[in-house]
């Protein structure tokens, strides 16, 4: 009897998660035809196919609504760059395939009409900011962090939180312009401008590894000097 109570409990999860992501995709298709703003919920349950008051049993406002798509979306982004599909190629076709997955996904014109919707909202909306807000800073901080791990795991040179922080913003603005850029330039060439961008990066990476060796290069003669300095300290006295 437990069996069959957990079974039906289980069944019941599935679907109530099933019909969530389905009002999501009601509301992703409302936010971009129409933005957040003038979208209401009953404009999302029309587009569903129920009642607005059936969505209250899923999502207390649209902020919520909006929240559950930011994370949503966040989740898959780290997904996406989190995965070890292309861990058997060569170093350099890796971090290609790797580039070119990210570049896709601010040049995927369906992925920006949403965000402009959301971003738009954030301008005007602070709670709507605040969740904008967040899902930035947990991109970033992932990124950062699985950063400093590997190059703790390399034994190479590791520059300070912020250093790292501070490039992952970088490239992160050249990938916004680029999707605006897409928006307002439609004769772009979009496979050139893809591979221009993955170049471009890859280039911004390399300065950046090289300014690291440069800094350990550095770290390693102030620390070979002061151990020349323990064991051969300067006399005191010039005519000793």
């Amino acid at each position: 009897m437990a069996k069959v109570t957990f079974t039906i409990h289980k069944a019941g999860k599935h679907q109530r998660h099933s019909r969530r992501n389905q009002i999501l995709d009601a509301a992703q298709r409302c936010f971009k035809k129409q933005g957040f703003h003038k979208t209401t919920l009953r404009d999302i349950a029309q587009e569903f196919g129920m009642s607005a008051g059936h969505i209250y049993n899923y999502f207390s406002n649209k902020e919520a609504i909006i929240e559950a798509l930011v994370e949503l979306r966040t989740q898959e982004f780290l997904d996406m760059i989190d995965t070890d599909k292309f861990a058997d190629l060569p170093p350099e076709e890796r971090m290609d395939k790797e580039l070119g997955q990210v570049v896709d996904a601010y040049l995927n014109l369906d992925n920006t009409s949403l965000s402009i919707a959301i971003m738009n909202e954030a301008l005007i909306n602070p709670k709507v900011y605040e969740i904008v807000v967040a899902a930035a800073s947990k991109v970033r901080n992932h990124i950062v962090e699985a950063q400093l791990l590997a190059m703790k795991e390399e034994r190479r040179y590791a520059p300070p939180y912020e250093v790292i922080e501070s490039r992952c913003m970088t490239i992160r603005a050249m990938l916004e312009g680029l999707r605006l850029a897409h928006i307002f330039t439609p004769e772009m060439d979009v496979p050139l401008v893809r591979e221009m961008a993955i170049k471009r990066i890859k280039q911004i990476i390399a300065l950046d590894e090289a300014e690291d060796q440069a800094a350990a290069a550095a770290e390693a003669k102030l620390k070979a000097e002061a151990m020349a300095c323990a064991y051969y300290p300067v006399s005191e006295n010039p005519e000793a």
